[in-house]
């Protein structure tokens, strides 16, 4: 309660308040840094001035905030989620491929799948993030990622993505892997049943061949 009037009052004074925020912003309180960099980016007119402040910030916690700043004032993603594509936090990365969830600009499928070259194959959430990302735009988006890493897909980190997408362009990919004799039993049906995620005909194609291949 005694936070949410402070931030309503400090709302309400807009510009005024901007230089005792500014001092707040510089503490080493890390929270209250991101609670200053929030009313900050809400003084009309400055929004893009304090998002740049905290994606250049050190702390990735930082960097995450101005992305969802961003993300709630409805700026413009696009150059922000450029800036990131290789930010050393892997935290940072997955906020900021999040963000590309249902975008429509003709850059997010080849962004995303700079994020997805990213994937290290042991980060179960980065792994989740470019699902999300990637909602209602999987054949898309898989298809942007396999132009750029061609034919080094079948790795670990190129398999998780082949199991975790859902566009009618993966069934023959997880035929492949299901199919490779070096595929143990267990992975063999963790791939098998990532086709219960998918529709459509492609995927009945795809069982069709894997009978085919019994």
């Amino acid at each position: 309660a005694t936070r949410y009037q402070a931030w309503t009052k400090l709302q309400a004074l807009q510009g005024s308040a901007e230089s005792e925020l500014v001092k707040l912003l510089r503490a080493p309180d890390q929270r209250a840094r991101a609670r200053a960099l929030h009313l900050l980016a809400r003084i009309p007119g400055q929004a893009a001035k304090y998002i740049n402040v905290a994606l250049a910030d050190l702390n990735p916690d930082l960097r995450i905030t101005g992305v969802r700043i961003a993300r709630s004032l409805k700026v413009d993603l696009i150059p922000l989620v450029t800036r990131l594509t290789n930010d050393v936090s892997p935290q940072v990365r997955r906020e900021a491929v999040i963000a590309l969830r249902h975008h429509q600009a003709p850059e997010a499928a080849r962004l995303w799948a700079q994020f997805a070259s990213l994937h290290d194959g042991r980060d179960r959430w980065y792994l989740e993030a470019l699902g999300i990302g990637a909602d209602k735009q999987e054949t898309k988006f898989f298809a942007a990622w396999l132009d750029l890493v061609g034919q080094n897909w079948n790795t670990p980190a190129g398999r998780d993505i082949v199991w975790r997408m859902r566009g009618n362009n993966v069934p023959p990919y997880l035929v492949k892997i299901i199919a490779d004799k070096n595929t143990s039993e267990k992975e063999r049906a963790r791939y098998l049943r990532s086709l219960d995620f998918i529709a459509g005909p492609e995927k009945e194609a795809a069982l069709v061949e894997l009978l085919t291949l019994q």
